[in-house]
């Protein structure tokens, strides 16, 4: 190499170094509170970076030179930095922009952005990118929005109190309903179409904060004195598609003398309300003390009903198949709750059900209730049927609960060998008196019961129970599970939950299985069972037994577990939001009483 050469190459270093040292100055006095400077140019190519891009990316600084910085992004989050970008070149500010940065193939990062105008230059922008601690600020789903729990924290933080003038209202937003269904999600076109909605709502929310309330429909914040209705029109202008005018609501969040429960529950209230299609329409509420109001008057009708429930046994049951994924045998089935028609008024499912019980110390005589009408239904069943009964964690841990279903499973009347009665321990409250709950559920081993763990990975306790308790089955919450179809992470800590389990000598239950490309993740995952609609609907006892007399009839049998009960009974397509898969609207005709099953677990 000649000298000549040499002194250029020399020359280059100093320049890159004078480079990286007036990045460092410029990060240093402009941006302090950043951990990552990026230079990029018009296509925000990465010119130049500087900070704690290691801890950003999992990259080095010389890697991440030349990239785009749009695809060091999560894929949502790259059609929210471009309309950022559109607004930023019409002269609007940048602040506190969360988006979620790759590190690696199942993780991100994220961060919020701020951006300039490169000075001295056209065209070029500096990008800084702030950390957010996740134990501070909670993560966004994979669209990018907040559940509800976070979205109600953020919205508590901007609620004005103290005769301060309000800043913000919340704003609820629906879509018209020929562009709000699932159908339309699940077309490369209509996915297209709901990232650049995401994106318009995103950016035009403060702090990006926005929760999805159900198909179509979504909530954020805005400053007073900002217009809702554009929001609908920049909608319609990205994604070039006519719509009817949106149904849009919005609340102004001044909480006036109310304590912060009140307000949650007011906002809380407010969400519920707009995300029901029905009540969206006919209420509309002006401030936070009329909702508060409205909830208030809804739980003591709700208390009422659930008390009128419990005390004239006006609920029956519904069993949907649980089944092992290699093989297709039917383990067992669930039992679940349905309301008889007319006397669950204002209580939309059966979680809100057990809840309400559980507050107003009804929850032990539902339990024992429940227990009597599934010790019957086996008594009518098969033998070779089984069925794991739903108990509350409150009840497990009670000592009067446990004496009396002791007496009841002794009695001369169960007629009915414990092994076709799982018990099946839901978290809706979590267990304090482990030495109670551990001795009820070891005398009910030692009888021949198994014992399922309901929900797994949606409660603080899941892990303490599967190590305190004696365990047969766990199964995997279904959102949880769901959630596993795209985000990496989830994978992994379902695939650890199922070899933990069958270490132990537990067997996996996956809910919510709902297709064929569901269940073969499940095997992939390790979990060895399922529970969905793919294998079944739940089905009333009649229908179970009728269904059983056809298959076995021709073979002259009179019950087998070998029927294919994944074809049992094919009722009504329309879908709820629960039942392990969604729920379908079941209309039944028990003993004496004509009943209707409502949307439930």
């Amino acid at each position: 190499m000649s000298v000549s050469d040499q002194m250029g190459l020399h020359e280059n270093d100093r320049a890159s170094a004078s480079v990286e040292r007036r990045l460092e100055q410029l990060a240093a006095l402009a941006f302090a509170a950043a951990d990552v400077l990026f230079e990029v140019d018009r296509a925000f190519r990465i010119r130049h970076v500087g900070g704690a891009i290691q801890k950003l990316t999992g990259h080095s600084a010389r890697s991440v030179r030349n990239m785009s910085l749009f695809d060091m992004l999560i894929p949502s989050d790259r059609i929210f930095l471009k309309r950022v970008v559109e607004a930023f070149d019409q002269g609007k500010p940048v602040s506190r922009t969360a988006v979620r940065f790759l590190r690696g193939e199942s993780e991100n990062t994220v961060a919020m952005l701020g951006m300039t105008v490169m000075p001295g230059s056209v065209g070029e922008r500096l990008v800084t990118a702030t950390i957010l601690d996740r134990g501070f600020a909670p993560a966004p789903s994979e669209d990018g929005f907040l559940d509800r729990s976070a979205f109600l924290g953020v919205a508590k933080q901007l609620v004005s109190t103290g005769g301060e003038k309000a800043q913000f209202n919340l704003v609820m937003l629906a879509l018209p309903q020929a562009v709000s269904g699932t159908a339309m999600q699940d077309t490369a076109l209509g996915r297209a179409f709901y990232a650049e909605i995401e994106a318009v709502l995103r950016f035009s929310s403060e702090n990006g904060v926005v929760t999805r309330l159900g198909d179509g429909a979504f909530a954020y914040f805005q400053k007073v004195e900002d217009d809702p209705g554009l929001v609908a029109e920049k909608i319609a202008e990205v994604a070039e598609v006519p719509l009817t005018r949106p149904c849009v609501q919005k609340l102004l969040l001044d909480a006036m003398l109310m304590e912060h429960k009140e307000i949650e529950k007011a906002l809380n209230h407010a969400l519920e309300t707009f995300a029901d299609e029905k009540t969206r329409q006919i209420i509309a509420f002006e401030n936070l003390p009329d909702c508060l109001a409205a909830a208030n008057n809804r739980d003591r009708g709700m208390v009422t009903s659930c008390r009128d429930i419990i005390r004239d046994e006006t609920f029956f049951q519904v069993l949907q198949p649980i089944l092992t994924l290699k093989n297709g045998i039917i383990q067992h089935y669930e039992v679940l709750t349905r309301f008889a028609e007319g006397v669950a008024r204002g209580i939309a499912n059966t979680g809100d059900f057990i809840q309400i019980a559980e507050q107003i110390g009804m929850i032990n005589t539902f339990d024992l209730l429940n227990c009597v009408k599934t010790i019957k239904l086996l008594q009518l069943l098969p033998n070779e049927i089984k069925l794991a009964l739903n108990v509350s964690g409150r009840s497990v841990q009670s000592p009067e609960f446990a004496s009396q279903m002791m007496n009841l499973l002794d009695s001369a009347e169960m007629k009915i060998s414990p092994s076709r009665l799982l018990i099946e321990i839901t978290e809706t409250r979590g267990i304090t008196n482990f030495q109670q709950a551990t001795s009820l559920l070891q005398w009910l081993v030692k009888r021949g019961h198994r014992i399922c763990l309901d929900d797994f990975g949606a409660g603080a306790m899941s892990f303490e129970y599967l190590r305190r308790f004696p365990v047969d089955f766990v199964k995997i919450d279904g959102h949880f599970f769901r959630n596993a179809m795209t985000s990496g992470r989830d994978r992994i800590l379902i695939r650890a939950i199922a070899r933990c389990s069958f270490e132990l000598g537990c067997r996996t239950v996956a809910e919510m299985i709902e297709t064929e490309v569901d269940a073969a993740l499940a095997k992939e995952l390790g979990v060895e069972c399922g529970q969905g609609w793919l294998f079944g609907q739940p089905v009333t006892a009649e229908q179970l037994l009728a269904s059983v007399e056809r298959v076995t009839r021709p073979q002259g049998r009179a019950g087998s577990t070998g029927f294919p009960l994944s074809r049992t009974v094919s009722l009504s397509p329309q879908r709820g939001d629960g039942d392990n898969g969604s729920s379908p609207v079941l209309k039944a005709r028990p003993p004496q009483k004509k009943m209707t099953a409502r949307d439930n677990l």
